[in-house]
């Protein structure tokens, strides 16, 4: 084998990064389809009484005796809200059901393909955790720029800060997606 030459072109390199980046929206589809089964597993079948089906208003208080899993989240983020304009270290704060759950916050750009983790959050025996990460990079550069920030809790791979994904980590709970802007 001596005297090979191997041969990496650009297309190889993009072809590899495209073929991870479809497998990461495969994964990504797979948890979503598998949450949307058990989700749906867990609704209980009606009883085999006659139903009547019409336009009805459903309050929100009333949404929890339709729906179990609406209840309230396993993991959730509280601050900063949706929408929100942050600076580059903002505080991101939540709760867990679970005090003894490992969580994590990540940072997706959406000018960009990545995902990433931050700092390691602290949970107290509450379950509240806040944690300060980063939105974009020091300076101006990316001021008015919108990012998601989701939470993940017991994350299915092994997760480290700084670490960058091509998608959002597979875990046991996910938390809301919220839009920022950085100011």
């Amino acid at each position: 084998m001596t005297g090979q030459r191997i041969k990496i072109t650009k297309r190889s390199i993009y072809q590899r990064r495209f073929t991870e980046k479809v497998r990461g929206l495969a994964r990504e589809l797979s948890s979503w389809m598998r949450r949307l089964y058990k989700v749906q597993k867990s609704v209980e079948p009606p009883d085999r009484k006659l139903i009547h089906i019409g336009k009805a208003r459903i309050e929100p208080e009333e949404m929890e005796s339709y729906h179990p899993k609406i209840r309230g989240r396993e993991l959730e983020l509280t601050v900063p809200n949706d929408g929100a304009h942050v600076p580059y270290r903002p505080l991101v704060e939540g709760r867990v059901s679970d005090p003894d759950a490992q969580v994590w916050v990540v940072v997706h750009p959406m000018e960009v393909s990545d995902y990433w983790i931050q700092p390691p959050v602290s949970v107290r025996e509450a379950g509240n955790w806040k944690v300060q990460v980063y939105i974009g990079r020091p300076g101006r550069i990316d001021v008015g720029k919108s990012f998601e920030i989701m939470a993940v809790a017991n994350a299915d791979i092994v997760v480290r800060e700084a670490t960058v994904l091509s998608f959002w980590p597979e875990a046991k709970w996910h938390s809301q997606v919220i839009e920022v802007i950085r100011a």
